[in-house]
């Protein structure tokens, strides 16, 4: 079986994301935020060399979320409703739902942490906006 790609990754993470109805899902920082909207990023990649040689590799995905800053309370809201652990808009819950984000055993991606970043702003509009990282161990070469 060929090795899993970081575009492989990352269009299993927004099959995964796109199963949370209303959310808007883009593979690429976009120009324009349309709240609420989630961004799957290129993963930083720690160490090409783990164990047993390059026999697998561990990426670190990013998904940033930005909801409405229109009204303080239901933005916030709407961001923890994302950030829960469960609940029909819980990114944690979707990504983990299959953690092989559709792409075979050769991948097991796990939700490590969410940071919240306040008001953020894009184009000079506000949002309120929230950042997960995820693990993932993958066949390598």
């Amino acid at each position: 079986m060929a090795a899993v790609t970081l575009a492989d990754l990352m269009a299993g993470l927004e099959t995964r994301l796109r199963s949370i109805d209303g959310l808007r899902v883009d593979d690429i920082s976009p120009g324009q935020v349309n709240p609420p909207q989630a961004v799957v990023g290129v993963p930083a990649i720690p160490s090409y060399w783990t164990s047993f040689g390059r026999g697998s590799w561990r990426p670190n995905p990013t998904i940033t979320v930005f909801t409405s800053a229109a009204f303080d309370r239901p933005g916030q809201l709407a961001l923890a409703s994302y950030a829960d652990v469960t609940g029909t808009n819980s990114i944690p819950l979707a990504i983990e739902a299959d953690r092989t984000l559709g792409l075979g055993a050769g991948v097991d991606c796990i939700v490590t942490d969410f940071r919240p970043l306040g008001l953020e702003e894009v184009n000079q509009l506000g949002y309120f906006g929230g950042v997960f990282t995820l693990q993932v161990i993958a066949r390598g070469v």
